[in-house]
């Protein structure tokens, strides 16, 4: 694994359009405990394809924090960044933004916490048919999935999906159809299906979405209602990694209301609120803003009565090689058996090559 790492690297280096490389410094607080670290990384691009590697060491109250590399196999989590694009296909690796699969996953996040976790994802699109697949990280998944949406006529479109945690053997597989409405600058469907969880229930579904360009952005709002059995829209949200042991399976009814906006100028924004008959209500949200010519800001949360979770980033483009990233986050180590909140406030100091 380790020289299939450095195979990559030298290739990016070797034989890269765009070479760039970078470094940073930083330190704070985790908990209760001092926190300090050192990150590489090295990004290349060819035509249609990025690729980023590097490696983050840390020191807790000073002491090297082993774990985050401790077999020879996390030697994957130096790929930070994978990006292939085609006409019809398109592949990323490394941090992934959270899962959307149909109506299975709902904003899943792959992290908690602040390990590396490399993962993929894949999409291949068609005329009228849009099928993709990922995993949230290659050496510790909690979610397998993919999903497929097939327009069988310009009005009439079906929907597919399935979602698996292999640490505990739970999935969730969806069957749906929705009729289409399509316009110049909007678009509509409103459907129902079912949702199957093996040893856990079935439950129905019935949603509507609807988006709409206006204003330089792109507008979005989805409605859902669910009533049967089992976790009943529950599982793989963005609180997943710390919920997943907690699901037993119930009858009820859920439900949820997500709406938001992109813009590629201004950035985006997104809020869900979600109604869950055995785990209570969750909401999440997340905003951010593209890198100005000085600043780039981030944060997103979720809750629920009993845990919260959230995490803000702040970046500063002081001069064209130096940047400043101040971060604070509340997070959970989801590697123990009790996973227990923890405050996190660090600033980082960076420097970048300019790319050759």
């Amino acid at each position: 694994m380790r020289a299939l790492v450095g195979l990559l690297l030298y290739v990016g280096v070797a034989h890269a359009d765009g070479i760039g490389a970078g470094a940073a410094v930083g330190a704070g607080g985790q908990g209760d405990a001092t926190y300090s670290a050192l990150e590489l990384g090295v990004d290349a691009q060819w035509r249609g394809a990025r690729l980023g590697v590097g490696g983050r060491a840390v020191w807790i109250d000073g002491e090297w924090r082993d774990r985050d590399w401790r077999a020879a196999s996390d030697a994957v989590r130096a790929v930070r960044l994978l990006e292939v694009r085609a006409d019809w296909f398109a592949l990323a690796g490394g941090a992934l933004a959270p899962a959307q699969l149909a109506h299975v996953a709902d904003g899943h996040r792959a992290a908690l916490d602040d390990r590396p976790r490399t993962g993929a994802r894949a999409a291949a699109t068609g005329e009228r048919v849009a099928i993709g697949v990922e995993i949230d990280d290659v050496l510790a998944p909690s979610l397998v999935g993919g999903a497929l949406a097939w327009n069988v006529t310009d009005a009439v479109r079906m929907h597919g999906a399935a979602a698996v945690d292999p640490e505990v053997a739970r999935s969730a597989i969806e069957l749906a159809a929705g009729r289409v409405w399509s316009g110049e600058r909007a678009a509509a469907e409103v459907g129902g299906g079912v949702v199957v969880e093996p040893d856990v229930g079935v439950h129905a579904i019935v949603f509507a979405e609807l988006a709409t360009d206006r204003a330089g952005a792109r507008w979005f709002a989805n409605v859902e209602g669910r009533a049967g059995s089992g976790t009943v829209g529950g599982a793989f949200g963005p609180l997943h990694r710390l919920e997943r042991d907690l699901f037993e399976g119930t009858r009820g009814v859920g439900g949820a209301i997500t709406i938001g906006a992109v813009s590629e100028r201004i950035g985006w924004a997104r809020a869900s609120v979600r109604a869950r008959p055995e785990l209570g209500t969750l909401a999440s949200a997340a905003i951010g803003a593209p890198m100005g010519r000085w600043l780039q800001a981030s944060a997103w949360f979720a809750a629920t009565q009993q845990v919260a979770a959230g995490a803000g980033e702040l970046r500063v483009a002081w001069a064209r090689r130096y940047s400043t990233v101040i971060e604070v986050a509340r997070m959970y180590d989801t590697e123990v058996m009790m996973p227990t909140p923890a405050w996190s406030a660090t600033a980082w100091f960076g420097i970048t090559t300019d790319s050759r």
